[in-house]
């Protein structure tokens, strides 16, 4: 049982790493990672509140948990 739940989350985190996403414009290396971090804590469910909601999941007016992808692209980056 241990054995497939560790292939479970291993499989699940490799899909999480492999995305690949441009830089705006005139943005810093910083806000970029910022970003990234942010989507990716969204993504694990980190930031979400008492409510089981997110402020990202507010703002979209969703109920279901958010892919580091989809919470890039709302924040306007292009998959690379």
């Amino acid at each position: 049982m241990k054995l497939i739940f560790t292939t479970l989350i291993l499989l699940t985190l490799s899909g999480c790493g492999n995305q690949v996403f441009i830089k705006k414009d005139k943005q810093t290396d910083q806000a970029f990672r910022s970003d990234s971090l942010y989507c990716k804590g969204e993504a694990t469910g980190a930031w979400q509140n008492q409510n089981g909601t997110s402020a990202v999941q507010i703002k979209s007016q969703t109920m279901v948990p958010m892919t580091y992808e989809d919470c890039m692209r709302q924040m306007g980056y292009q998959q690379q």
